[in-house]
């Protein structure tokens, strides 16, 4: 027996006429009534009742009737959710994200994905990027957004840069760079600056990569001070102890006392990067991927 059998009963049972049936299923008439009979012939019992003036369903046609169009719905159900499955439209993803991604990116990508793909079931994590690798290799995550790159070697994660920010100087309010007339700021004015950054544990690839930075500027930053949570840094630059570098997602915090200047050219931007297993790309959860980084993408460069 074959779903076709069914979908040709179902039609003749439905229509009660074999000549209207046909005309559904686009077939001649005899051999939609040739694979009827035959079905009939395999289940061993009389569905249809018929003569030259009418047809009639037997109680076993009734009884068989109302299962096929269960089974066939359930089938319908399962091809549609298969072909959804294998455009990304279903499915579950577990991701991780850098903290300074909760502040504008990630919520704009989430807002934008949820409008998409509603009935994609997500999980998310906050993590710095070198836990956001270790649950990765443990398959605790399936994607994860890390700052800048990875910190170590990782051959068995892939990587993709999804979004670029510039970087902004936190000044105290009362800091005489701040009433200066251009709007972004020579990193190389902050050579005399008390620096308070992230910590190693939170940035290890940040808080080096911003020493380059600066020695490429011209100057070896003086770091006081490096504490885990940017809120942190922001209250030592508030009160005046000293200044920050910081990605500009940093700016949406409403902090009283600082004030954010971007740094000019050529101090390049700070990069965002999701990155997943190789072995994804065989897993059944990769169309969801795609479709995930595709519109992390997008809106990233809606937001340059």
């Amino acid at each position: 027996m074959e779903l076709r059998h069914l979908r040709y009963f179902l039609a003749v049972a439905e229509e009660l006429n074999f000549r209207r049936a046909a005309a559904r299923l686009h077939l001649a008439q005899p051999p939609l009534s040739t694979q009827v009979r035959q079905l009939e012939e395999e289940l061993g019992v009389r569905l249809l009742e018929r003569d030259s003036h009418r047809v009639a369903l037997t109680a076993a046609g009734q009884v068989f009737l109302e299962n096929c169009r269960r089974i066939l719905r359930d089938t319908d159900d399962a091809v549609d959710a298969a072909r959804r499955a294998a455009r990304g439209e279903t499915g579950r993803l577990a991701i991780g994200f850098v903290a300074s991604l909760s502040q504008g990116v990630l919520p704009a990508v989430l807002r934008a994905y949820r409008q998409r793909y509603p009935d994609v079931l997500l999980t998310l994590a906050e993590m710095d990027s070198s836990q956001q690798i270790e649950a990765l290799a443990a398959r605790r995550l399936d994607l994860g957004f890390v700052g800048l790159g990875l910190p170590r070697e990782t051959p068995d994660l892939e990587m993709t840069v999804v979004a670029e920010e510039r970087l902004v100087a936190a000044l105290p309010q009362e800091h005489p760079l701040v009433r200066r007339p251009r709007k972004t700021l020579p990193l190389r004015l902050l050579a005399n600056e008390r620096f308070y950054l992230a910590s190693r544990t939170n940035a290890p690839i940040f808080n080096p990569w911003l020493i380059v930075l600066c020695q490429q500027a011209g100057f070896q930053p003086n770091v006081v001070l490096e504490t885990d949570r940017p809120a942190t840094l922001l209250s030592y630059v508030a009160a005046g102890f000293g200044v920050t570098i910081l990605p500009a997602q940093f700016s949406r915090l409403v902090t009283p006392g600082v004030v954010f200047v971007p740094l000019a050219r050529p101090v390049p931007g700070y990069r965002y990067c999701a990155a997943w297993r190789r072995e994804s790309a065989m897993h059944p959860r990769m169309p969801v991927l795609e479709r995930f980084i595709a519109v992390a993408r997008e809106v990233a460069g809606k937001r340059k």
